[in-house]
C-alpha cells in the first residue's frame, strides 16, 4: 500500500476510534471502573473466591434491574421516583403469593408479576403524557401508594418462594453457594436485549427521540404518548422484575418505605454514573447497569475497609450527590452548547 492510500486510510480508523469512543467510551468506563473497583475489594479481604463472585452477581441483580428500569425512563426525557416503590411491591405481592406453592405456580406467578408492573406503569406513563402534569409530581405520589399498597400486601415482612425460582436468580436452591453462572446471566442477557431492542427498533429509537425533543419527535411522526407509555411500562416491567429478584434472593418479601426510597435513590444515581443524561434521549442502559453494580459493591468494600455502617450509609450519600451534581453540571453544560 503506497503512502498516498495509507494515509486515508489512518485517518478512517482514527475516525472510527473517536466515534467509538464518543459513542461508547462512557459506558466502557464505567465497566472498567467496576472491574477496577473488584479489584480492589480482592485486596481487601483474606480470599476472594466463587463465593465472593456469586454474591455480588445475585445481590446486585435487583439494583441492575431497577437501573434498566430508571434508565428507560430518563432516556424517554422523563424521572420514575416511583421506581423503587414498584420494586417493593412486587417483592411483596411476590412473596405473599408464591410462599408455599409448587415451582410451576412460582415462575406463572412471577411472570404475572412482572406484566401487572408494566401494566401499572405503563398506566402512569399514560397519565403523564395526557395530563401534562410533571413526571417528578406524579411519580413521587405513586411512590407513596405503592409502598402503601405493598403494606397492605404484606404487613410485615415474610412470605416465600420455591427454590427452583431462587436457583434461576442465585444459582442455588438455597439462595446460598458458589455457583455464579445463573446470576450472570441473568444480569447479562437481559440488559444486552434490551439495549439492542433501544438501539435497533422503531419503537426503542422512538424512545430516545422524544427524550430528545418530543415536540421534533411529534413533527417526524413519531406517537409521543405511545412511546411515552411504553418507556414507563418497560421500566415497571424491571422494576416488577427487580421485586421478583428480591424475593428469589432472600426467599421473602419486606415491604418497609426506606427500601422503596434507597432504590429510587440508587437507580437515580447509577443512571447518571453510567451515562444516561437527565434531560433525555442520550445515554446507554449498558451503562446504568455496570453502575448498578458499582452502587452495590460498595458497601461489601467500606465493610472491609472497617468503615462502620453508619458512617458507610454517609458516603454512599455522599458518592450519590457527587454524581448528581456532576450530572447537573453536564447537562448545564448541554443546554449552554445549544
Amino acid at each position: 500500500m503506497s503512502s498516498e492510500t495509507s494515509a486515508p486510510v489512518r485517518r478512517g480508523r482514527a475516525a472510527s476510534v473517536r466515534r467509538w469512543v464518543r459513542r461508547r467510551g462512557w459506558t466502557a468506563g464505567v465497566w472498567l471502573l467496576l472491574l477496577a473497583l473488584i479489584g480492589w475489594y480482592t485486596t481487601l479481604i483474606p480470599e476472594f473466591g466463587e463465593f465472593e463472585i456469586t454474591s455480588i452477581a445475585k445481590n446486585s441483580l435487583p439494583s441492575v434491574y431497577l437501573a434498566l428500569a430508571q434508565g428507560v425512563v430518563v432516556i424517554s426525557g422523563g424521572v420514575d421516583l416511583g421506581a423503587g416503590g414498584l420494586m417493593v411491591l412486587s417483592n411483596s405481592t411476590a412473596a405473599a403469593l408464591m410462599e408455599g406453592q409448587p415451582p410451576e405456580v412460582t415462575v406463572l406467578i412471577a411472570l404475572a408479576v412482572v406484566a401487572g408492573a408494566a401494566l401499572l406503569n405503563g398506566f402512569v406513563g399514560w397519565v403523564i403524557a395526557v395530563s401534562r402534569i410533571p413526571d417528578i409530581v406524579v411519580t413521587l405520589a405513586t411512590l407513596f401508594i405503592f409502598t402503601g399498597v405493598a403494606l397492605m400486601v404484606l404487613p410485615s415482612p415474610g412470605g416465600g418462594t420455591s427454590g427452583q425460582l431462587r436457583y434461576a436468580f442465585t444459582g442455588s436452591t438455597t439462595g446460598i453457594g458458589t455457583n455464579f453462572g445463573p446470576s450472570l446471566i441473568a444480569i447479562a442477557v437481559p440488559t444486552l436485549l434490551f439495549a439492542a431492542w433501544l438501539t435497533r427498533t422503531r419503537t426503542g429509537l422512538s424512545i430516545y427521540a422524544i427524550g430528545s425533543d418530543d415536540h421534533a419527535a411529534y413533527l417526524s411522526g413519531v406517537r409521543v404518548v405511545r412511546a411515552k407509555v411504553t418507556a414507563y411500562a418497560t421500566g415497571g416491567g424491571f422494576a416488577g422484575l427487580a421485586g421478583v429478584a428480591l424475593t428469589a434472593i432472600a426467599n421473602s418479601g419486606d415491604p418497609r418505605f426506606d427500601n422503596a426510597v434507597n432504590g429510587t435513590l440508587n437507580s437515580l444515581a447509577a443512571v447518571v454514573l453510567g451515562g444516561i443524561l437527565l434531560g433525555g434521549g442520550v445515554g446507554s442502559v449498558v451503562g446504568a447497569a455496570g453502575a448498578g453494580i458499582i452502587f452495590f459493591t460498595l458497601s461489601p468494600i467500606l465493610t472491609a475497609m472497617g468503615i462502620d455502617p453508619n458512617t458507610a450509609q454517609v458516603v454512599r450519600g455522599g458518592v450519590i450527590v457527587a454524581v448528581m451534581v456532576v450530572a447537573g453540571l453536564l447537562q448545564l453544560r448541554r443546554w449552554r452548547t445549544q
